[in-house]
């Protein structure tokens, strides 16, 4: 299967994706991994963020948000806590999930902050129809 790779998404709730791509970048604990076929063995940490994944000229975007990512022989494997593709996410519902953390004092609010504030941006780039890398 040389040139693809063999992507999976899954949730503990639900599988959100699973199919063959192109290329796959997934938001890092600590910046963007980029995965091409033949990439390395790796397993790296996941932050919250949007995860595309290139199939021809076609990107599809999913929110991801916390868990791991592990490549090994053309096949990426994405655990993740949440995770939904952004045409199903709703800007509005995440704006809304981000000013009610907001006003929350314990120490999940800012993490609830930081994940209501991402989905809310990458929800909003991909309703406006961006397929920019």
């Amino acid at each position: 299967m040389s040139g693809q790779l063999q992507l999976r998404i899954v949730t503990p709730e639900r599988p959100v994706f699973q199919g063959t791509v192109d290329a796959v970048v997934v938001p890092a604990h600590d910046g963007e991994i980029g995965i091409l076929p033949r990439h390395a063995r790796l397993l790296a940490a996941l932050g919250v963020g949007e995860l595309r994944a290139t199939v021809g000229t076609t990107v599809q975007r999913f929110f991801v948000e916390g868990g791991f990512v592990q490549v090994s022989a053309d096949r990426v494997t994405v655990l993740c806590d949440r995770g939904a593709r952004l045409a199903d996410v709703d800007p509005r519902v995440a704006r809304a999930e981000a000013e009610a953390a907001a006003t929350g004092r314990s120490p999940d609010a800012a993490r609830l902050r930081q994940r209501a504030t991402v989905l809310e941006r990458v929800a909003r780039r991909s309703s406006a129809g961006s397929t920019a890398h």
